[in-house]
């Protein structure tokens, strides 16, 4: 299956006292662009001031007036399960009525539905395509990533890498990162581990903490630049706090092997057990190897 993300809601800065009063007062005057803003601004209030019940009603008025924002945004809280019972139906509903109407955003999460609820991939497909032609960079991104495996649609080098540089273009941080690694491993274009270079590092720029954590390889191989263990270990630090918990495991490895830092295996032991959390199976299983083999007294460290 293709890799994924849940439809989430933008995550805004709750508005302060005068902000909401003043969405409330367009509100209720009638003012349906900012239904989904006001419904916003209650669900990421603060303590008592939060109100799913007053957030909902104001998505469903949306709703019913036709604004595919609200469509979407209840859609998410079907979906996500938290402030409401989880409804995959109910989101899928809401995600096709704004895809209807014109919202490729819609269409993306309609995708995400059929992927990892309904475990349907060619429909899937068929909405990321709608998505990506519609414009949203992340049904863009999808197709490239269905293209490079070959699932949902047939294995195709050069298909995967025009969409990858349309999602890149359209903004996926996730694109850009990606199409790094096409450029370094010479997948569907030239060998250049300048330019994959360069895009690791637009990306992590952008709050990847993947691409990072790819900067940090770079350094370490000495790809694209000269190498610099301690500058790699410093990136991979930095990727591993900003949630990337595979880059514990690449932590690991460079405090058993002493590259840019004192030799520890009680470090790099620790570091390993960090990884063994990661999300990527195959990382949390050698994790788990590494950890048996430092508490057995093995010193031979496998190559990643």
């Amino acid at each position: 299956m293709l890799a994924f993300g849940a439809p989430s809601l933008a995550a805004s800065a709750a508005p302060n006292e005068p902000e909401r009063a003043e969405l409330l007062r367009r509100a209720q005057a009638g003012d349906v662009s900012v239904y989904d803003l006001l419904a916003g601004s209650y669900l990421n209030a603060e303590g008592g001031k939060r109100d799913v019940e007053a957030a909902v009603r104001w998505l469903n008025a949306g709703v019913k007036a036709g604004d595919t924002n609200c469509m979407i945004a209840l859609g998410n809280l079907y979906f996500e399960g938290v402030d409401l019972d989880h409804d995959a139906t109910k989101a899928l509903s809401l995600y096709k009525a704004a895809a209807a109407k014109g919202d490729a955003l819609g269409a993306y999460n309609a995708g995400l539905v059929y992927e990892t609820s309904a475990d349907d991939l060619t429909q899937a497909i068929g909405w990321y395509w709608r998505a990506a032609t519609g414009g949203d960079e992340g049904g863009m991104y999808k197709l490239a990533l269905a293209y490079q495996l070959g699932q949902g649609l047939p294995a195709d080098e050069a298909q995967a890498v025009t969409w990858m540089r349309k999602a890149a273009e359209a903004g996926s941080v996730d694109a850009i990162n990606d199409l790094g690694s096409y450029y370094l491993q010479g997948y569907g274009v030239p060998v250049d581990e300048a330019r994959a270079l360069m895009l690791y590092v637009d990306a992590a720029k952008q709050g990847s903490a993947v691409a990072l954590a790819n900067v940090a390889a770079a350094y370490h191989n000495g790809e694209g630049v000269e190498v610099d263990q301690e500058k790699a270990l410093r990136l991979f630090a930095l990727s591993a706090r900003a949630g990337n918990l595979t880059a514990y495991y690449d932590l690991g490895q460079m405090y058993e092997d002493g590259e840019g830092v004192k030799a520890s295996r009680a470090k790099a032991a620790q570091l390993y057990r960090m990884a063994a959390e990661s999300p990527d199976e195959d990382v949390a299983e050698m994790a788990g190897d590494a950890v048996e083999r430092l508490e057995s007294g093995s010193s031979e460290t496998p190559i990643a």
